[in-house]
């Protein structure tokens, strides 16, 4: 999205970690390149800094919320929209990993259309 400065983080990412092969073929697959992501975890700097926090699972947004209650009104799951939560998809198969890309490929782009320019 031009203008947008958009990140990720993980709650028990696995610091420094690469993106696993499947995804990455995955996303290959349709046009995007994460050879250089590293995985890192969410931060209160990170949080404060951001206009907008999405989560993939409710239990997610409970833990953000529980640790910082200042940050009400801009957690949000991805999947809000369509009233989906997302699954991840970590070492699953390939055909999960495809579920889970289109789960998110609709998540965002119904956020992009709210969000705009």
């Amino acid at each position: 999205m031009p203008g947008k400065l958009i990140s990720s983080a993980g709650l028990g990412a696995l610091k420094e970690k690469g993106i696993d092969p499947s995804a990455a073929a995955l996303l290959i697959e349709h046009g995007y390149d994460a050879a250089d992501h590293s995985a890192r975890q969410v931060s209160s700097p990170m949080l404060v800094e951001a206009d907008l926090v999405l989560v993939m699972e409710k239990r997610h947004q409970n833990t953000l919320m529980e640790r910082h209650p200042g940050l009400s009104g801009k957690v949000m799951l991805l999947g809000c929209w369509s009233d989906t939560e997302i699954d991840d998809p970590y070492r699953k198969s390939d055909e999960a990993f495809q579920f889970i890309y289109e789960q998110i490929e609709k998540s965002c782009s119904e956020w992009a259309e709210r969000i705009g320019d």
